[in-house]
């Protein structure tokens, strides 16, 4: 229990600290090196697809509605996702053969000279819709020395899926990540995840990082690993640039979906070497991970506790604690029925856990990949999402 105490106390601290800092003083920025990116002039929209005729559609005019240029990728797509996406306002380039995401936003990337007619590059998902302003509000995070601007995400949740625990967890989990860590890592100049969905890149970055080539299952682990280690620029979070998310509401899809990006991540930990410098984002990043050990390891120890102690008080005080956080969650984003999903949410939160230690040993076995392809979870009408 003493080092549950502990990790109560670092995240309370984390908390605080974000919110003094996060929103009091959101224009202070402190930065190690800075670079010198001239002025964004023309900006353009990238986005890769396989077999996404059902949501292409609404992505790109979604996207044409910020006014720039719209670019669609058909990653050897074989139903509509071409008529679809060029009827929308897309110009696309259309692969014979599916080589996975990265491989195929490189081939869009260098085929249709992208790099070198925008200044920035809002790459997105084919199943997210960005709000209005999503491009000027990234856009206005731009400064010289950033070289990357992440996207807020916000969890799609249709009417008939507004009981679906796991689309439940995952819009807390977006509003609680984002609230904490990514506000707090991106103050800090720290940010080792970035939303590969929907953010903005300095096309001299992704001259650098987008290879055809990526040796992690997960693109933007990668992308931003190399940003760091190659100096790039800063990578902040720019919370008013929305975009609606489109996640897993089968449990096989979540759990798949969910290895996949702890596989990639613990992938970038093995191949970039974290902790192998001395600098601020090595040892940040070694903080998490000792962060994540203590959550993996506190499941045990409050299954344990709670079964020798198994009284009202007990269950009172963890139920107590969900409830808080959900029913912050539940004001912040108006979805007054987020507290309802405590119990689920407390059950998937331990799974979770499992997950990790899949992902890891997952990494173990196979530290890089051939290629960076999968399947995406089943989706819904994009319509009634937002």
């Amino acid at each position: 229990m003493t080092v549950l105490l502990i990790a109560v106390c670092v995240t309370v601290a984390l908390c605080v600290i974000a919110f003094l800092d996060g929103f009091l003083r959101p224009g202070a920025v402190r930065t190690g090196e800075r670079r010198a990116y001239p002025t964004v002039r023309r900006a353009a929209v990238l986005i890769a697809s396989k077999n996404g005729e059902g949501t292409i559609a609404d992505a790109v005019a979604a996207a044409v509605a910020q006014r720039v240029d719209v670019y669609v990728v058909s990653d050897g797509s074989t139903d509509g996702t071409v008529d679809a996406a060029r009827d929308a306002g897309a110009v696309v380039l259309h692969l014979q053969q599916n080589v996975g995401k990265p491989a195929a936003l490189h081939r869009a990337y260098y085929e249709l000279e992208i790099g070198e007619r925008y200044d920035v590059v809002a790459i997105l998902d084919d199943d997210v819709i960005v709000e209005p302003d999503f491009l000027h509000e990234a856009l206005l995070t731009m400064t010289p020395d950033v070289a990357i601007a992440v996207g807020r995400n916000l969890t799609s949740w249709p009417d008939e899926h507004r009981w679906n625990a796991l689309i439940a967890s995952r819009a807390y989990a977006y509003w609680s990540y984002q609230l904490i860590i990514r506000r707090f890592q991106s103050r800090f100049g720290i940010m080792n995840c970035i939303s590969g969905s929907n953010s903005l890149y300095r096309t001299e970055v992704l001259d650098r990082v987008l290879t055809g080539h990526t040796p992690y299952i997960v693109d933007d682990t990668y992308w931003t690993l190399e940003t760091h280690r190659l100096a790039l620029g800063r990578i902040v979070y720019a919370p008013k640039a929305k975009a609606w998310l489109q996640d897993p509401f089968h449990f096989r899809d979540w759990y798949k979906q969910n290895v996949r990006w702890m596989w990639g991540t613990f992938q970038g930990i093995i191949g970039h070497r974290i902790g192998s410098r001395a600098n601020r984002f090595h040892l940040s990043y070694l903080a998490l991970i000792v962060q994540w050990i203590v959550y993996v390891l506190g499941a045990p120890v409050t299954v344990v506790a709670v079964a020798r102690h198994l009284e009202a008080s007990t269950l009172l005080v963890l139920l107590g604690g969900y409830s808080l956080w959900l029913t912050a969650a539940a004001v912040a984003l108006r979805r007054p029925r987020l507290v309802l999903f405590v119990v689920p949410i407390i059950m998937l939160d331990l799974v979770y856990r499992v997950i990790f230690v899949h992902a890891f040993v997952k990494a173990i076995r196979e530290p890089t990949v051939a290629s960076c392809t999968w399947s995406s979870p089943t989706r819904f009408a994009v319509g009634s999402a937002t």
